[in-house]
């Protein structure tokens, strides 16, 4: 399963590499500006992150905490939550628009607050603002809302809380907006490394598989150095395969069947040093029975229909089994 979905990425890979060919975009660049695609994309996934991230943000709060001087914001950002009234005398004696905060944590304390607008009550308010020192004194009857059961809170009598004109609304990551660049950036990534199609090696080779007959022929799909030329291997060439007889036995060669022209010579590809593997070429549909052969002139893949064909072709070279 998963070497058939590195196959879909290594296919998205080769496809915007034809892309990017019928663009103009010399060989040699291609996959270096997918590689750039790929970093792009990876980039564009942690925006949300970095946004997040680089966001100020007040410190949350509690009275009780300003009261304790638990406040590490070097700014003394707070951000407060709890039930907010208007006052109608000034706290402090000066002019302002003044309000008390009653902390949602604990309704016996609150603070006081002045704002840039004349504040309105709200049973259930989140206000940032800027902690500043002043001398304060409530002598107001508070409405009973602002109180518990007729008791009014303990307001702190050395610090007010300067509110933002619009509280800051708390940070948060826009995570439907990384999952999507970030698979994209794994797939290119994965295309780039793996390659288009996959040679997979496999272990089990019928040993009882009859070698390819002298004269006998297999047409095949070949991929790599084969002779003097070179084949890509999502675009193998069409060829045969045949056992000629040699002084021990017989000798595989292939030969490219070209539409446009005559046919090249055949090329040996057993006899003298000869190395095989056999496995499966994967592509984004299908699985092929394929042989990797390396030999003095040849090194390259070959795609059969069957895995018959393959044995009895690779029973003419020496197999790597281990």
């Amino acid at each position: 399963m998963l070497v058939r979905v590195a196959a879909a990425c290594g296919w998205l890979v080769w496809r915007l590499e034809r892309v990017l060919a019928a663009l103009r975009v010399p060989d040699r660049w291609r996959r270096g500006v997918i590689a750039v695609l790929a970093v792009a994309m990876a980039s564009a996934g942690a925006v949300p992150l970095v946004l997040a991230a680089i966001d100020p943000q007040p410190q949350d709060a509690t009275v009780e905490d300003i009261g304790s001087g638990l406040i590490e914001h070097p700014e003394r950002w707070v951000r407060l939550q709890g039930r907010l009234v208007p006052l109608h005398e000034s706290p402090t004696g000066q002019r302002g628009d003044w309000g008390l905060l009653v902390d949602a944590a604990d309704p016996l304390l609150a603070i006081v607050a002045r704002a840039p607008a004349p504040v309105e009550p709200r049973a259930q308010a989140v206000v940032t603002g800027h902690l500043r020192l002043a001398q304060v004194t409530v002598t107001e009857e508070l409405p009973i809302e602002a109180t518990v059961a007729g008791t009014p809170p303990i307001v702190l009598a050395d610090q007010v809380l300067e509110l933002d004109p619009t509280p800051r609304p708390v940070s948060s990551v826009l995570w439907a907006a990384i999952p999507v660049p970030w698979l994209l950036a794994a797939v290119l990534g994965i295309g780039l490394v793996v390659g288009y199609p996959i040679f997979r090696r496999s272990r089990e080779i019928d040993v009882l598989a009859r070698p390819m007959a002298p004269g006998e022929r297999v047409p095949a799909a070949v991929a790599g150095r084969l002779g003097d030329q070179t084949y890509p291997l999502a675009e193998p060439a069409e060829a045969l395969l045949l056992c000629r007889r040699g002084p021990r036995g017989g000798i595989l060669t292939a030969q490219v069947l070209d539409r446009d022209g005559p046919a090249p010579q055949p090329v040996q590809i057993g006899g003298g040093w000869t190395s095989g593997r056999v496995g499966h070429v994967f592509t984004a549909g299908e699985r092929l029975p394929a042989l990797a052969i390396r030999s003095d002139r040849v090194d390259a893949i070959i795609m059969f229909a069957r895995v018959a064909e393959r044995d009895r072709a690779a029973a003419l070279v020496t197999v790597e089994r281990s």
